[in-house]
């Protein structure tokens, strides 16, 4: 009876080793195969779209990550309107966003969008300027210096406009000096080379030598009085050169100026560069009079109001075009009444600081 009571205890106790070793090597296989599936490779999702849900509640649950109120967003199809109540760093808009890259593209192009791509699909998340601080443009008019009645007549215009004024043209000392007089702000209206047309006089090149290009520029700021800053006339071929964009942004930090960015192309470097470079930047966000027609013009102003609404601040160009002048006289007033308030460009320059 003792031996038999001992056989069976005995094969308990190793039923129960067989069984231990069985799990421990079930335990090893699991974390053998989660290993190899992390191992795949940069760019595969952990999870997909359908274990997530849908994209719409993705961004629902970064934003209350974020903690943003539920009636602070509105969707209007892949666009989404958010209205935080109070200012958000680039850093935490990037972690609140992080778990978008395991299932699709995250791209946050400023601290106030966000793009994201899902399955295909992008959608767009824009933060509205903070409750509070007042929204502002600038409306920079190109093309000085040709003509001074083009000076004259939009110096008339109800608004604080910045005119640029083009190097060593006929009337450019003449118009700078009136539109001081009027206590306007100045640019210098920079010429560089394009796609094909002539910059005209002043312009700088790329295959000029890089003092040649120094030069150029300082004879340009010698012949417009009274500038306070830079911007470029056309450039789709010098913008996008970091190089050249080094040696012509440092000249124009030491004579003490800031620079705004046309933004002919949208391979310009001038953003990276300025930061690299410490000076006073900002970029153009809209053209005005790419088309000749009230109705274009209209519709280009009215985006400017969205986006100053949308960022607090917001860059314009234009032109001293009979059109423009027309719908600017008529408009500038509207502008007012919507809740911005047309600035000189400096004033928003100083207002972000040095760093872009």
């Amino acid at each position: 009876m003792k031996r038999r009571s001992a056989r069976l205890k005995n094969r308990k106790d190793i039923t129960i080793i067989i069984a231990v070793v069985l799990a421990v090597l079930a335990g090893a296989a699991f974390l053998i195969v989660v290993s190899q599936d992390r191992d795949d490779g940069p760019g595969q999702p952990l999870l997909s779209i359908e274990e997530c849900g849908s994209p719409e509640l993705l961004i629902k649950g970064c934003l209350f990550d974020l903690g943003i109120d539920r009636k602070d967003v509105r969707f209007s199809e892949n666009k989404v309107n958010v209205a935080p109540r109070r200012a958000l760093s680039l850093k935490r808009i990037e972690r609140a966003f992080a778990p978008i890259r395991d299932v699709g593209e995250l791209h946050i192009e400023n601290a106030g969008h966000v793009r994201i791509i899902v399955n295909r699909e992008e959608w767009n998340v824009y933060f509205s300027g903070v409750p509070g601080r007042q929204a502002r443009c600038a409306i920079i008019v190109d093309d000085i210096g040709l003509n001074l009645k083009f000076a004259k007549d939009f110096s008339t215009i109800d608004a604080d406009l910045t005119f640029s004024v083009l190097p060593d043209r006929p009337f450019s000392v003449k118009a700078a000096r009136f539109l001081h007089g009027k206590g306007k702000e100045i640019l210098l209206h920079l010429p560089m080379e394009g796609n094909g047309k002539d910059p005209g006089k002043g312009a700088i090149y790329r295959n000029m030598p890089r003092a040649e290009i120094r030069s150029v520029l300082r004879q340009d700021l010698r012949s417009v009085p009274h500038v306070k800053g830079v911007n470029n006339h056309m450039g789709s071929l010098i913008t996008p050169d970091k190089d050249i964009m080094r040696i012509v942004l440092r000249d124009i930090r030491d004579q003490g100026l800031f620079f705004v960015d046309s933004l002919t192309t949208s391979r310009s470097v001038c953003r990276a560069v300025a930061q690299e470079v410490e000076i006073p930047f900002i970029a153009r966000d809209v053209f005005l009079d790419n088309e000749r027609t009230d109705s274009y013009i209209t519709a280009q102003i009215n985006k400017l109001v969205e986006i100053s609404l949308l960022y607090s601040d917001a860059v314009a160009i234009c032109h001293p075009y009979p059109e423009t002048f027309a719908v600017l006289a008529r408009e500038a007033p509207k502008i007012r009444g919507r809740g911005v308030n047309i600035v000189r460009v400096s004033e928003l320059i100083h207002k972000q600081g040095s760093a872009p």
